[in-house]
């Protein structure tokens, strides 16, 4: 200990205290009895049953049949293909120019309105 810190021990600590702070600091250190580790449990394996389970669900969504649509459904679509494919027609006889425009004027009126403005 440094000159300085015996100094200070003796204004702090009285003569009994300061030989049991040396004999103890010139004694062998025990080692710190070991820490209470938490116990960790076991890491198992999935029981036989549960990776049947799972092998069993992996299989059902594996080979679910596809969807089958119901003859409305499947008339609804062939509609909506058709008219598709007749409002097309209406914009194959457009210019580039006109298109463009078109596409313009979709873009404004898809647009929300801007705040505190009257118009475009």
């Amino acid at each position: 200990m440094s000159k300085l810190g015996k100094a200070f021990m003796s204004l702090i600590l009285d003569k009994k205290a300061r030989d049991a702070l040396q004999n103890a600091a010139q004694q062998p250190k025990a080692p710190p009895p070991p820490a209470a580790t938490p116990a960790h449990p076991p890491v198992s394996r999935p029981q036989p049953s549960v990776k049947a389970q799972l092998d069993a669900k992996l299989d059902e969504v594996q080979n679910r049949p596809e969807r089958t649509t119901t003859p409305t459904r499947q008339q609804l679509i062939q509609d909506a293909l058709r008219v598709r494919a007749s409002k097309q027609d209406v914009l194959a006889d457009l210019s580039d120019e006109q298109r463009l425009k078109l596409q313009v004027l979709a873009m404004k009126a898809m647009m929300p309105p801007k705040p505190g403005g009257q118009g475009n």
